[in-house]
């Protein structure tokens, strides 16, 4: 064995297997996960008790996101600096595929989906790194042709999927490298799912104008705690329920 790989994380002292708990320890286990993420090797079985972990972290975003929004708002008013939205009009048939189905499924997959440590898995967020820095670039020099620039990042997410499908089988260990800077790659993931959204609204006019995504990047760190302690399929799961909620309230309101 490789001095640099391990079988799923074993024989690293801090790495641990997730485990059922109550809605308060699971409260706080959020929270310390949020100060500095630690590596599971394998997320709980699905049942009951990971059900109750689901819908507990699940409610908190729910809680959490519209206050931190109306928090920022309410800062804004004073000083202008949060940029406007710019979502294009979109039919309901369409806004609903995108924000239940393609958003949960491909943002999860891109941001998420390898923190499992896997080496193929690893292989795959290089190829979702580059899709990310393709987005990015779009946003930042404001492409005319969104759509190709979005085309192309499917694209090369698509690739490395067919990739990780081939060698998943065989790649299966975990470089002692990722577990030991695990919090790292939570937290740069989270920051680009944030950073990605900007694509949601005008230009920055100020640099605090980034705060406009921070429910959005607080949102995307719930969802690695997710998808770590729960699961892929639970982490779409998370985030379709997500959307759905937001889409129930805009309709409702609107």
């Amino acid at each position: 064995m490789s001095a640099r790989l391990t079988p799923a994380g074993k024989g690293d002292a801090r790495v641990r297997v997730a485990e059922p708990m109550g809605w308060r320890e699971r409260l706080a286990d959020v929270a310390r996960f949020a100060v500095r993420p630690t590596y599971v090797a394998q997320p709980m079985a699905w049942g009951r008790d990971a059900a109750l972990a689901l819908v507990t972290v699940l409610a908190l975003g729910i809680v959490i996101s519209p206050l931190v929004a109306g928090l920022t708002a309410a800062f804004d008013a004073q000083a202008g600096f949060l940029p406007d939205s710019d979502f294009a009009p979109q039919s309901d048939r369409r806004r609903i595929i995108n924000f239940l189905i393609f958003a949960p499924v491909f943002e999860e997959l891109l941001f998420r989906s390898w923190l499992k440590g896997q080496v193929a898995a690893l292989r795959f967020a290089a190829y979702g790194f580059a899709a990310m820095g393709l987005l990015l670039a779009g946003i930042i020099l404001g492409a005319d042709d969104s759509a190709l620039v979005g085309l192309g990042a499917v694209g090369l997410v698509f690739a490395g999927l067919v990739h990780w499908g081939l060698v998943s089988h065989r790649d299966t260990m975990v470089p002692v490298w990722f577990v030991r800077h695990f919090r790292w790659a939570v937290w740069g993931s989270t920051l680009l799912f944030g950073l990605i959204h900007l694509g949601n609204f005008t230009v920055l006019t100020h640099p605090l104008g980034l705060l406009v995504v921070l429910p959005q990047t607080i949102g995307g760190l719930l969802l690695a705690y997710t998808r770590t302690r729960l699961g892929l399929r639970a982490a779409i799961a998370h985030h379709a329920a997500f959307n759905a909620v937001w889409l129930i309230v805009d309709y409702a309101l609107a």
